[in-house]
C-alpha cells in the first residue's frame, strides 16, 4: 500500500496563504563564510529593527477598541489616529535606515513562509540571502534572512525560491496582515455589486 499523505516539508512549505504581489526588492547574496555572522547581526539586531511593524502589530490587536471609540467619540478618535501617525513617523526616523527599496519592482508570489520571483543574479541552492523588501501601499518595510530552495537560472523565466530562515514575529505578522488584506480585495472586486 502506497502511503498519499503529504510529507512533513510539503505540509511545512504550505503553512501560510501565498498571493501574487508587486513589491520592492533587495536581494543581497551572503557568503557561506559570513553566514554565522549575518545569522548572529540580524539577530542581535537593535531594537529598533522592525519597530514600526511592532507598533501596527499592536495596534491591529486594539482595532475593536478602536472602532468602539471611533463610534462614541469620533473626535477622540480622530485624534488618536493622527497621534499614530507621528508615532509610525517617528519610528521610521528612527530605524534611520535608507536601504530598503521605494518603488515596486518586481511581481512575487509571497507568503509569510517565503517569497519567489523572477530576478537577476546568481543565487545557489542552499545558500542565505539577505532580504529586504518593501510592501505597498502601505509602505511596509521587512528583512528577512531566507534560503534559496529554488533556482531556475537556465529557464527563461529565471526563478528563484527563498524559504526565510530568520524572520522576526513583528515581520511575520506583517507580512500575514498583507496577504490577508490582498486576498479580501481581490475576493471583494470579484463580487458582483448588489
Amino acid at each position: 500500500m502506497t502511503d498519499t499523505s503529504p510529507t512533513s516539508q510539503d505540509q511545512e512549505r504550505r503553512r501560510f496563504y501565498r498571493i501574487q504581489d508587486e513589491i520592492g526588492i533587495k536581494l543581497t547574496p551572503i557568503a557561506a563564510a559570513d553566514e554565522q555572522a549575518a545569522i548572529d547581526a540580524f539577530e542581535n539586531d537593535s531594537r529598533c529593527a522592525g519597530l514600526l511593524n511592532e507598533l501596527r502589530g499592536m495596534r491591529y490587536q486594539h482595532l475593536p477598541q478602536q472602532r468602539s471609540l471611533e463610534n462614541k467619540f469620533p473626535t477622540v478618535a480622530a485624534y488618536v489616529r493622527t497621534l499614530e501617525r507621528q508615532i509610525d513617523m517617528l519610528a521610521l526616523a528612527i530605524d534611520g535606515r535608507d536601504d530598503f527599496p521605494t518603488a515596486a519592482s518586481h511581481l512575487a508570489n509571497i507568503s509569510a513562509q517565503g517569497i519567489s520571483l523572477t530576478i537577476d543574479g546568481s543565487y545557489p541552492i542552499g545558500s542565505l540571502v539577505d532580504v529586504k523588501m518593501t510592501l505597498f501601499p502601505g509602505p511596509c518595510r521587512v528583512e528577512a534572512l531566507g534560503r534559496v530552495v529554488r533556482n531556475d537560472a537556465n529557464s527563461p523565466s529565471g526563478e528563484v525560491a527563498l524559504d526565510f530562515s530568520h524572520l522576526r514575529d513583528a515581520d511575520r505578522e506583517a507580512l500575514i496582515r498583507h496577504v490577508y488584506m490582498l486576498q479580501r480585495h481581490q475576493l471583494q472586486a470579484r463580487m458582483p455589486d448588489d
